[in-house]
């Protein structure tokens, strides 16, 4: 699957309450609920550290549906701005991220998410920590950092009036995609197969029209 076949998938996936409203709301709305999912992929990792007082072994499947909800964030986000698609910013992030690695890096829009997985795995820092515990806290951080990025870019534009950096807002959207990839990996989770997955989920919850669904089973809430 491609990003720009995922993103087809779940184009009409948007709740019309949010559809309604202006461009500067639908940012609101849509950058509140990334902050959300993004602390629900964060909050199981940080909590399966020994000696933590929440202490918990991690579910594997529910950290997978929630990076599936983070990958959702991104690509409403992305089509929402001007010239711009999840396909644009994974294919800029890896060329950005490849500039020190490989010179003759070649994807165009045909390339799968697996592909692009396969490409962040190849930008991993060499001293990175050697636990798999630290290494996702690691990129838990980065995955925050990236998002806070990104809401203080809307911030300035919302509330200090700024004009928008798109070509910021879709590098760190860019980046922020990396480190989610580099989540899902660090677990063995497929973030194609996460995409695939989240397309089912996503549609459980609207009608095509983007009003609730009734008959909605619980494990979409």
């Amino acid at each position: 699957m491609t990003f720009a076949q995922y993103e087809y998938s779940i184009k009409d996936s948007l709740a019309k309450y949010i559809r309604d409203k202006k461009s500067d709301d639908k940012y609101t709305e849509l950058i509140l609920g990334l902050y959300e999912e993004a602390a629900e992929v964060t909050s199981p990792i940080r909590r399966s550290i020994k000696g933590n007082f929440h202490e918990e072994e991690i579910d594997i499947s529910h950290l997978g549906e929630e990076i599936g909800d983070v990958l959702w964030y991104i690509s409403q986000i992305s089509v929402q701005l001007p010239n711009c698609n999840l396909t644009k910013i994974a294919l800029n992030n890896l060329k950005k991220t490849h500039l020190n690695f490989r010179k003759d890096l070649k994807s165009d829009e045909s390339m799968s998410i697996s592909e692009y997985t396969q490409g962040v795995l190849e930008t991993y820092r060499t001293n990175l920590p050697a636990s798999k515990q630290d290494r996702a806290r690691f990129f838990c951080l980065g995955l925050i950092k990236e998002i806070g990025k990104v809401s203080e870019l809307f911030g300035e534009h919302r509330i200090d009036g700024n004009v928008l950096n798109m070509y910021k807002i879709e590098e760190k959207m860019g980046d922020a995609l990396w480190y989610l990839s580099a989540i899902s990996e660090t677990y063995g989770l497929s973030l194609e197969r996460i995409a695939l997955n989240n397309i089912n989920k996503v549609h459980g919850r609207y009608n095509v029209d983007g009003t609730v669904r009734k008959d909605s089973e619980d494990v979409y809430r």
